[in-house]
């Protein structure tokens, strides 16, 4: 996605060669507003990544991170969190968060917006575990934890509310965009393989054909070679007609 650090090609392998062409302006009959300001956003403009993602690391939800990193979640106090509760109610058909990066129509500006967001959030109200753990060998239970702890990564995140209250262990996490609950963490392992492994988005688009190598792992099918090739190949192989 454009304005997103990812890692390096050399280590997660080529992308897809992308061959399908897009429109020079946008298509204002085909378009429809964007989720978070309103504004007309088609189906080509609209802010999503335009290569499947590796199979290692699916970053189809905003909280299941194919990394094991915490990202785009936020907790919060009992009193915020029962406000944003009434704030949202009723505009939305899922109660749970139900976000996915692929299929969601939002616009590049609001996109770089929740970014920051994020951003300011996990460097305002969270600590990971060395910033607060006294001692390593030791575990004092959750009453020794300053406020709620998640799991990032290896290590221990602990979150403070947005308006910088302590959260209550019991408090099920918040996505940053909709700002609906997400099921609990405990829940978020199933999830990931029932939801966040698949890739609808592109298996069911014949624009983006499944990368499959054949038997030898060479050359993958379905993708046709491209221009032509002599009666002789390189191999010294005589083609069969």
């Amino acid at each position: 996605m454009p304005g997103r650090w990812d890692i390096n090609p050399h280590l997660s392998g080529d992308e897809e060669i992308e061959v399908y062409l897009y429109n020079v302006k946008c298509d204002e009959a085909q378009a429809l507003p964007c989720i978070k300001c309103g504004i007309n956003v088609c189906e080509e403009c609209r802010c999503y990544p335009r290569a499947a993602p590796p199979n290692a690391r699916p970053d189809r939800r905003p909280h299941l991170r194919g990394r094991f990193e915490l990202d785009n979640i936020m907790c919060l106090c009992e009193g915020c969190d029962n406000k944003t509760e009434e704030d949202i109610r009723g505009k939305f058909a899922n109660q749970r968060c139900d976000c996915d990066i692929y299929t969601r129509w939002i616009c590049v500006r609001c996109v770089n917006e929740e970014r920051k967001t994020t951003r300011k959030y996990f460097a305002e109200r969270t600590q990971m575990e060395w910033d607060w753990i006294v001692r390593y060998d030791v575990d004092f239970g959750d009453d020794c934890e300053p406020s709620k702890t998640l799991h990032d990564h290896v290590f221990e995140r602990a979150f403070w509310c947005t308006c910088g209250r302590t959260v209550p262990h019991r408090t099920v996490p918040r996505c940053i965009w909709c700002r609906r609950r997400h099921l609990p963490e405990t829940e978020w392992y199933q999830e990931r393989l029932e939801i966040g492994s698949k890739h609808p988005f592109f298996d069911d688009n014949p624009n983006y054909p499944r990368w499959v190598s054949d038997e030898n792992n060479k050359y993958p099918s379905p993708y046709p070679r491209l221009g032509y090739q002599s009666e002789t190949n390189r191999y010294g192989e005589i083609r069969s007609e």
